[in-house]
């Protein structure tokens, strides 16, 4: 083996150890993470975002409901 191909091994492995909490976890966190990043993406552009706490409270609110 290459060692550019155990580094990129190296490198799947890491992810898939980072990932595997939110790809196991139940659906409603799932939701949960995907509308907060959704948040933060409209966000973005913003200098300074306002009230993405309330938001993400609020989604978190909605979801448990």
């Amino acid at each position: 083996m290459s060692p550019s191909y155990e580094n990129n091994q190296t490198t799947h492995s890491a992810l898939d150890a980072i990932q595997e909490p939110i790809t196991n976890a139940p659906p409603e966190v799932k939701t949960i993470i995907q509308q907060v990043l959704n948040l933060e993406k409209a966000k973005l552009y913003l200098k300074s975002p306002r009230n993405i706490n309330e938001e993400i409270l609020q989604i978190i609110k909605d979801v448990i409901k």
